[in-house]
Parts: C-alpha cells; structure tokens; sequence
C-alpha cells in the first residue's frame, strides 16, 4: 500500500472527528484478556460482557462495529495517538477526562488486594512495605499504587494473567486488581496460591464506561443513548446476567429434583393464580419504578453538569443525606465528613456561624425559603466561600415543625475573591485620590503662607535694629520672630508632606544616621523608655536629605515616647537591615508591594506603648489628625510626605495596648560602590 492511500483513511477519520459526526464503522479498541469483560474466544473472536454490550448499543443506534483486542497497553496507546473511535473497556479519572470524553457509566469495579496464601497475612497498609506489588501497566490499579507511600516494589505487567501467574509462582507477593475480574480469572486459571487478602482500599472504585476522542459528540450521544434503551428494555439486565452473574452455576441433575417435584408443582399452581391476579398492580409498579430511575437519572445529570452539591435534612432523625460533590469541594469523601448536622456546623467559619443558625431557626419558624453566604473549612485548612440555599419540603400538619429541608451547595470562593480584590483597589484608589487632593491642598496653603510669613520675619527683624526700641517692644518683636519662626516650621511640614520641601541628595549611611539622631533625643524623650539597637553591620548606602531623613527618625522615636508614658517604663527598638523586594514567598501588601523590584534599606521603629485602635490606624497620616491635646497633626503627615519623596515606603502595624512598629523603606543608592561602614553591635540602653 503507497504511502497515499494509507493517508486517505486517517484524513477521512480526522475530518469526522473535527465534524463532531459519528463514523459509518465504528471501531473499538479493547483489552483482550480481561475475562469475563472482553477476550478472545476458542475461535478467535472477541467476547464478553463489554463485547456484547457495545454490540448491542450498535445494532439498538443503526452503527457497524468492528473490535480491536490486544493487551491494554497497546490499544491504550493506540487511542491516545488517535487510532480508533472508541476505547470499549476504561475506567475515569480526572487525568483520562482531560484526553478523552466518558459516556455513561455501565459497570461499577470495586479494587482488591490478593496475596499468596502461604505468605503472612496482610492487615494493614504499613505490612506493604519491601512487597513486590503486581499491576497491569497504565491501568487505574497502576495510576493509584504510584501515588501512594507504602515503600513498596510496584512491578508492572502487560496483561493480567501475567499479573496473576507472578503471584502463584512467587515472583511477586501481592497484586493489586479489580475483585470481579481477580475472581474471575483465579477460577478460570484453576490458580491455588492466589487469595484475598484481609487489607482493604475502599476507596479504589471505578465506574467502567466507553470513551471516545474529544470533540466526537455526535457518537457519544448514540452511545449514551443507545445505553439508555438497553436499560429501558431490560437487555442490558439480561446481558449483565448471563456474564457477571454467578461464576460457577450448580448443574442440577433430574434425580436430585424428584424429591422436590410435587411440593414445588402445588407452589406453582398457587403461585400463578396469585401472579395472575397481581399483573396488573406490576405491571403499574414497573412503570412507576421506571420512570422513577429516569427522573434520578435526569436529576444526576443535572446535579454533575451545575456542579452544585446536594443534601437533603431528615429533621426528626437528625441525618443528612449528602452528595459526593457536597464533600468534594470542601476535599473530603462522603465517610470523612458523616451524616450528621454536627459535621457541617463544627466546619463554619464562627464569625457566621451565628447567621446560619438564626436563618436555620427562621426555617423552624414558618420561613420556606432561605439562602445565605458563608465560609466553611476545607480540609486543606483554607476557608471557602459557600452558598447555600434551602427550602422546606414537608412540615408536620399538627405543629408546622419541618420535618425535611433540601438544598445545594455552591462554591463562590472565586466570585468572593474577585470581589474583595475589586474592593481593594477602589478603597486604594479613594485613598491615593484622597492623598493627591490633601497633598496639594497643603502644599498651596503652606505655599501662601510661607511668603506671608517671610514679610512678618523681615519686618520684625527690621523693626528689632531700630535704635528707639524699649525693652519692652524688643520682647514683643522676640515674641512675634518665635511665633513665625514656629509657624515657618509648620509650613515647612505641609511642604515635607506635599512633596514639595527643599532637600539635597547626599550619600548616606543609614546605621550611623539613625546612631547620630538618637544621641540628639535622649535628653528628650521619657526617663522611663529604654532604646535598643539592632543595626545590621553592613546596610548598603542610600540617596536622602539628611536634615529630613532625621526628621522621619526624631519624629518616631518622639511620638513612641509619648506612647509610653512618663511614668511607665517600656522600650523604643531602632533596628536596620537590607530587603530585596518582592520577597520570595511573602505576601506583601500595601504601600510596599508598590515599590520597584530591587534592593532596599529597611528601618524599623517599635515600641511597647499603648498602640493604636484600627479607627485612629487609619487616619494618623491626614493632616491635622492628632489624638494629642497639644499636637498639630502634621508630625506623621511630614515623615510620609518625605519617604514618598525619597521614591520609598511606609507601613505600619500597630495593636491597642501591645505598641506599635514603622517600617521604612528606602532604595539603596546604585551611584558607586558601597562605601565600608563601621560594624555596630546590638546595644541596649537605658534612658
């Protein structure tokens, strides 16, 4: 065959698969050897429950079907690559769900752990460690034994039997398979050695369907329905117990009957006329008994495509009945979190705990309807935002009492998230405005004022030389050059904090400013407050005005002894050290998670005052604020304005009656080389 003509039928396949179409053949790949599912029989041809089954859904939809069995390894490859249009015999998985679409689901599996009989006994999952664990290769049982930690040999092998017989002949000690199929293939080898094991895996359960290649909805659909139509008219059943039904049927002989051949005729004779008068009341059951299955199945479907979960409250007895998606957003299974009400209380967050339960008292006062908000514990640890929504069903006639709730569960944790982050940057923006206006607002009038001023300091200076001044006059002219020097100074702070004060750039070393400084405040600051020193020894330099930079350190050492107290002691720390932002794995926020990548000089000033309440946290940057009674609010105002100036950052954390800390941060000069600086300990003193 040319290269060209073997082209043709991939083309043809691909254009059906990007069509949606399903294909005039339908070709299915399939495991062989996985009795009683799918084989190859005496004569060659393929066999099985699964083998039956799709060819029942093909005959039921109209589809040719040819099979494909080989070892699962190969015809899995094969379809991921592309070849064929169906995989007749594959478990789900999250992973298989990303490569391929699932139909409805046609037989459950249970796994099980068999060992050799003559080996000691297996009860708990720490007796797996050192055994050399079989597998078939790239199946479920495969896919599970890879994630787990039992310090165990898996061992993987092409096919089933092979499995099996490593087992029986010692090469192996445990295998790891589905229960049906193991037991199957123990009696159809006629194996001795091969027994089930006391150890469990409950959690290993996996629903058989058939899948197809993404995009192949068309054939999906005629799979799914053809599933449904077995179902209705009972074939499916039929299949299902002509192979998984008992394995190994009892022959009944005619001479072991005789004896019982009499008694059982009576039974018939009686038996009938009661069917017979009962034909109709089954006939009416059957019907409603089938259209009951339909409406869950419809409702499943529902339930699987909103991705909400589902419970249902049986008041009087107290049990919650819940689906799987209702523990499986929180990362539990249905055994971990249990059927009570006590199980899903203990997992509210206890800042809504209190709404929940009054909303859960309006339903037992008359209220139908309810849905709220709040969060609940994953079992990661992290909270999820929950919406839940409920109605009553039923109330007791004689009291209105309810007597059953339904509702769902619906994760909005992502709408919450995006609407706190909404949150934040317009509260951010409100403040930046907020500032913006202060900043030139303060700037105008310190602007004015200053030039105002500058007229009074001149005229009263002028006014001092005059040789006709009484001393009383000069002590007035004294007075008024204090009182506009004081102002002078204030308008200079409305300036630091605008961002329009004047200031030369110098090289600076932050260790020895910060040493400098505190010298000049220990006559100021209370008798009581001990200063300590943490200076890292080799902070890099940074570019600043030094007459403003020991603004920023005076005006915080100040306002921190004032925190203390006169008469009670406590201690004012003054550290520094080096930051390279962002910080790998800190989750920083606010005023520093705006500053340029790179590095930064970071100084810390604490104390162990009274702190501040969140209410005055919030203002004590906005001009004028003081809870001082003598205070002009413009201290803290000027240290902002000039850190934001020095293209750095401020952030404070402060706690009522525990004190509070001022981070600030500057970026380190990149003019030149470091220049060496003297090394200085940690020193504590005593003021």
């Amino acid at each position: 065959m040319t290269r060209s003509s073997r082209l043709i039928p991939l083309l043809l396949a691909l254009a059906l698969r990007l069509t949606g179409a399903e294909p005039a053949t339908m070709q299915v790949l399939m495991e062989s050897g996985s009795q009683p599912f799918s084989y190859l029989n005496d004569q060659g041809r393929p066999d099985g429950f699964a083998v039956d089954l799709l060819s029942a859904i093909a005959a039921d939809q109209g589809l040719r079907v040819e099979f494909d069995l080989r070892p699962w390894q190969m015809v899995y490859a094969d379809f991921q690559q592309g070849r064929g249009d169906v995989l007749g015999l594959v478990a789900w998985s999250e992973e298989r769900a990303a490569l391929m679409d699932f139909s409805l689901p046609y037989e459950k599996l249970v796994g099980g752990v068999y060992q050799r009989k003559d080996r000691p006994v297996l009860s708990t999952v720490a007796d797996l460690a050192g055994k050399r664990v079989a597998v078939i290769k790239n199946a479920l049982t495969h896919e599970y034994a890879r994630h787990q930690a039992w310090q165990a040999d898996i061992r993987p092998f092409d096919s089933f039997e092979e499995c099996l017989r490593s087992v029986e002949n010692g090469d192996c000690d445990v295998l790891l398979g589905m229960q049906l199929v193991t037991d199957y293939q123990i009696r159809l080898l006629k194996l001795k050695q091969v027994v089930p094991s006391e150890l469990n895996f409950p959690e290993i359960s996996y629903s058989l369907r058939f899948a197809v290649h993404p995009g192949q909805k068309a054939l999906l659909a005629k799979i799914n329905q053809g599933l449904y139509n077995l179902r209705l008219s009972r074939e499916h059943d039929v299949l299902h117990e002509r192979w998984l039904g008992p394995l190994e049927p009892q022959k009944l002989r005619w001479h072991d009957a005789q004896p019982f051949l009499p008694p059982v005729t009576v039974f018939f004779v009686a038996a009938l006329a009661v069917l017979l008068w009962q034909r109709r009341l089954l006939r009416r059951v059957s019907s409603q008994a089938r259209a009951i299955r339909e409406n869950e199945e419809r409702l499943q479907l529902v339930f699987e495509g909103s991705q909400d979960g589902f419970w249902d409250w049986d008041v009087t007895s107290g049990h919650i009945l819940r689906s799987p998606r209702w523990a499986g957003m929180l990362g539990y299974t249905l055994e971990e979190i249990g059927g009570g009400r006590k199980s899903f209380l203990d997992r509210v967050h206890p800042d809504d705990l209190p709404r929940v339960l009054a909303d859960i008292k309006l339903m037992e006062e008359g209220k139908d309807h309810y849905a709220h908000e709040f969060r609940m514990r994953a079992k990661s640890g992290e909270w999820k935002w929950i919406l839940d929504r409920g109605k009553v069903v039923a109330r007791d006639p004689a009291t209105g009492n309810p007597l059953r709730i339904t509702g769902t569960h619906t994760d909005i944790t992502a709408r919450k998230l995006a609407e706190e982050t909404a949150d934040r940057l317009e509260q951010k923006m409100q403040e930046t405005q907020k500032l913006e206006s202060l900043g030139v607002l303060a700037g105008g009038i310190a602007h004015d004022f200053n030039n105002l001023l500058s007229v009074v300091l001149g005229n009263a200076s002028l006014a001092r030389l005059e040789a006709a001044e009484t001393p009383v006059n000069a002590a007035r002219l004294d007075s008024i050059v204090t009182a506009a020097n004081r102002a002078a100074e204030l308008c200079r702070q409305l300036l630091a904090y605008a961002g329009k004060g004047r200031f030369s750039l110098t090289r600076l070393s932050l260790n020895e400013l910060v040493t400098e400084t505190t010298r000049l405040l220990e006559l100021s600051i209370s008798k009581q407050a001990r200063l300590e020193f943490a200076l890292a020894p080799a902070v890099p330099a940074i570019e600043g005005d030094a007459s403003q930079l020991r603004q920023i350190i005076m005006n915080l050492v100040i306002n921190a002894s004032e925190a203390l107290g006169e008469n009670n002691p406590g201690t004012i720390r003054l550290a520094t050290t080096v930051v390279t932002l962002p910080r790998p794995g800190a989750l920083d926020s606010g005023p520093v998670a705006e500053l340029a990548p790179g590095e930064y000089a970071c100084m810390e000033i604490s104390d162990t005052g009274c702190g501040m309440p969140p209410e005055v946290l919030a203002r004590i940057f906005d001009p004028f604020f003081t809870t001082k009674f003598t205070g002009r609010g413009l201290g803290l105002a000027a240290v902002l304005g000039i850190v934001r100036t020095h293209q750095g950052a401020l952030q404070v954390t402060s706690t009522a009656g525990r004190g509070s800390t001022f981070h600030i941060y500057l970026p380190v000069s990149q003019t030149q080389t470091n220049p060496p600086f003297p090394r200085t300990e940690t020193a504590s003193a005593a003021i």
